[in-house]
This record gives C-alpha cells, sequence and structure tokens, in this order.
C-alpha cells in the first residue's frame, strides 16, 4: 500500500503543477481531458478488459479516445502508427510489445518514463523478466499493463470427458486424443489461418520436446547446430501431425473465433496463449467445468511471457504532458491491473497485486511463472514480438508458414530453411 500512495502522491502533482501551469498561461482545459490510445484489442474479451482501464481513467476525471486498429497480430496498428507518426501526429501512447517499443525509441518518438518509474519504485514492484524489455538503452519507455503465458492449451470439458478425462501431459498423448476426436468426427485442433498462430504452436513445441535450455539456444539464440539438431526435426514431425488434426477451413480465421469453436464444441482443443482465457470467460464458461486449461505437453514450469505495455509519445502541449502522466499512473493502479488482467485471462505485471480472485488457470500460471523465475526458465516470447528482432522473427515466422502449408515440403528440408533464415538476417 505505501507503494501505491507514494506512485499516486508523485504522480498527481506532476498532473496538479501541469494544469495549474495551464490555468496560469490561460490554456483551456476542456480540450485536454481525455488521452488518446492506439491500440489492437477489439475482440469481446480485450473490449472487456480495456473498459477497466478506461473506468479507472473516468473516475480520474479523464476520457479516453479509442484508436483501435485489428488485424494481422498488430501489424496493421503498427502500419498505421507509423504513418501518423511520420505526419508529426503522435498519439499520446499506444500499445507496444518490446521489439515495437524499441523501434519507436530508436526513431527518437517517446517520452521518458524515468521519473514515473522512479517515484513509483518500479524496479522492484514489477515481475523481473519483463523489466528489462521495458527500457530502451537503461532508460523506461513502457508501462506494463499484462504479462500472458504463452504456452497453454485448452480443452472443451465434456468432449475431454468422453475420452476418460485425462489431460494429456506428453504430445504422444496429445496425438492419441487428437486421433481419438478425429474418429469420431470431432475437429480435434482449432486453428485460424494467421501466420502467427501456426508459428506459436512451434513455438511452444520447441520448448516442450526441446526444453527450455533448448528454446534459448535454437530461438533467442539461433545457434545453427541447435537448429539443425534432431530435436528440431521432430519438432516439424509434431507441428504436421498438429496441422492433420485441424480443419481445411481455418484460412483467414481469427484467433477469437478458433477458440469460439471449443466453446461451443465444435472442436475439442486449442493450442494458444491464455489471452483465449478471456473468451471463455466472456462466453460465461468456468474453468474446471465447461474447459480445462494447461501448459502446452512438456513445458513444465517453463513460461513463455507476452507483455503488453504502453508507450507514451513526445507531446509538447503541457495538458497532454499531465494526461500521460495520469493514463501512466492508472495502468499501474493494482485495482486497474487486477481488473484488467482478471478479464484478459492474463497475470498482472505487478508483484503485490493480490491473487485471490483469480481463477485456478490464473494460480497455475502464478506458481509456474514463480518457480519457472528460480529456474531461469521463465522465457520471452518470439512471436510476439520479445525475444528476437523483428527481421529474425519474420524469418522464423515464414519457414513456418511454408512448411505448414506446403504439405510436400519434409522437416528436414524445414530445418535446413531455418538455419539458412537465421544466417541470412
Amino acid at each position: 500500500m505505501k507503494l501505491k500512495s507514494k506512485q499516486g502522491q508523485v504522480l498527481a502533482r506532476v498532473v496538479a503543477s501541469t494544469v495549474a501551469g495551464l490555468a496560469i498561461s490561460g490554456i483551456a482545459t476542456a480540450q485536454t481531458q481525455q488521452v488518446e490510445v492506439v491500440h489492437q484489442w477489439t475482440s469481446s474479451s480485450e473490449s472487456y478488459a480495456l473498459q477497466a482501464l478506461k473506468d479507472g481513467l473516468q473516475k480520474k476525471g479523464m476520457g479516453w479516445k479509442d484508436s483501435a486498429i485489428a488485424g494481422d497480430d498488430g501489424a496493421n496498428q503498427q502500419q498505421a502508427l507509423q504513418a501518423r507518426l511520420a505526419a508529426g501526429n503522435a498519439p499520446a501512447a499506444a500499445q507496444a510489445q518490446p521489439q515495437l517499443l524499441y523501434a519507436y525509441a530508436e526513431q527518437n518518438e517517446l517520452a521518458s518514463l524515468d521519473s514515473y518509474a522512479k517515484a513509483g519504485n518500479w524496479d522492484h514492484l514489477l515481475t523481473p523478466e519483463l523489466i528489462p524489455y521495458l527500457k530502451y538503452k537503461g532508460t523506461w519507455y513502457g508501462v506494463p499493463m499484462d504479462e500472458h503465458r504463452e504456452n497453454m492449451f485448452w480443452i472443451n470439458k465434456k468432449i475431454l470427458q468422453k475420452y476418460g478425462d485425462k489431460v494429456p501431459t506428453t504430445w504422444d498423448e496429445f496425438n492419441t486424443l487428437a486421433e481419438k476426436m478425429k474418429k469420431d468426427g470431432i475437429i480435434p485442433v482449432a486453428l485460424g489461418g494467421e501466420d502467427w498462430q501456426e508459428a506459436e504452436i512451434f513455438s511452444d513445441l520447441v520448448l516442450g520436446m526441446g526444453g527450455p535450455a533448448f528454446y534459448k539456444k535454437a530461438i533467442i539464440n539461433h545457434d545453427p547446430a541447435t537448429v539443425q539438431s534432431p530435436t528440431m526435426v521432430k519438432v516439424f514431425d509434431e507441428l504436421r501431425k498438429i496441422i492433420s488434426y485441424t480443419d481445411p477451413n481455418r484460412a483467414g480465421r481469427d484467433w477469437n473465433v478458433a477458440t469460439q469453436m471449443v466453446i461451443d464444441g465444435k472442436a475439442g482443443m486449442q493450442i494458444h496463449a491464455d489471452w483465449a482465457k478471456g473468451e471463455f470467460l466472456r462466453a460465461g464458461k468456468k474453468p474446471g467445468v465447461d474447459f480445462v486449461c494447461a501448459a502446452t505437453p512438456g513445458s513444465g514450469h517453463a513460461f513463455i511471457w507476452v507483455l503488453d505495455s504502453f508507450a507514451f509519445f513526445k507531446q509538447k502541449n503541457p495538458a497532454a504532458q499531465a494526461n500521460q502522466a495520469l493514463l501512466a499512473n492508472t495502468v499501474m493502479d493494482p485495482d486497474v491491473q487486477q481488473n484488467f488482467n482478471l478479464r484478459k485471462g492474463s497475470l498482472p505485471p505487478r508483484i503485490d497485486v493480490a491473487q485471490d480472485k483469480f481463477d485456478d488457470c490464473a494460480k497455475t500460471n502464478f506458481a509456474d511463472r514463480a518457480a519457472g523465475n528460480k529456474a531461469g526458465e521463465v522465457i520471452p516470447s518470439f512471436i510476439e514480438n520479445a525475444a528476437l528482432e523483428r527481421d529474425i522473427r519474420a524469418a522464423y515466422v515464414d519457414v513456418v508458414t511454408q512448411f505448414v502449408n506446403t504439405p510436400s515440403m519434409t522437416s528436414a528440408d524445414a530445418v535446413k530453411k531455418l538455419v539458412a533464415a537465421a544466417k541470412n538476417t
């Protein structure tokens, strides 16, 4: 509570002093009582989660100007935002994953958040694995909103009960269950047709079949010897099997539509990060009753994290700067973080947020995050723009996409292409 109070008091002073300056200079505050945020959260659960932040701002007397840009795993948002930056029309803030945060910082577009971070004691308030990814060259540029776990999968409870109600803990067990569903005319795996969804499964297989050390060498370090190992060939073999368990109509399907297939019992399982849980909850479904959540087979306590933060763009208007201070304060408010992440399916980046209101899925992830941190097994996602620079990420994803959509390509061929992709970036 002291941290919350101290942070709130300091940031409140920033806002108050700026607004006072506006009054002296005669600038009308009526035009400055809203903050524009560019983001990609447009699904039902994402919009519901975002409302928690909007409500928090409203309580502080601040309006919200919504600039939502959906599609292509945030690529549409990035393109539109880059055009605005080129035109000198930056918003107050934008949702940004680490590599995008770095890109905006390199363009000298971001405002430093060092004063906020020092006042709020962020170095000791946030879960430690995220902190280096909220800074660029030692300066704070990101305010964290959530932390997702990528290596998760979801099962329709009624369908699972038909097959003994046992959650697969190995990929062989997963295949056995999927084969039974397929034989009975059930779509075993719900999947969309976007490249990042396919690559996310690949990422989970790298971890589950190779382990955390293998993931770090093959993905983060893109070590050629590791990439072309027999283990990586087996990863592609399993990926081919999983694709065979999906339906042929998945092209162009959004991730949340795939989640809905599991909710409705049209498919048995989905391999997807825990933002899928937000869709289950928004549909009124309960974990352990209507659906089952679990880390993907072979994960153990390993936790592939995904971070959403807000980057704050430089503003010349003192009123706009005051609005940014209020937004930062609200994002870091423990109640806002709790309410947002309860709805989103994720974990709060603040380590002092109470866990008692979170469901069993989240509590498992809290426990695995803690155990994984002790073992060095909390790992950044490469799909969601954290572990790899964007050109290397794109090269890896392109190979996975080619493999998935080219049935004649062998796993050995895919490995060769992956090694070449890593060398050419």
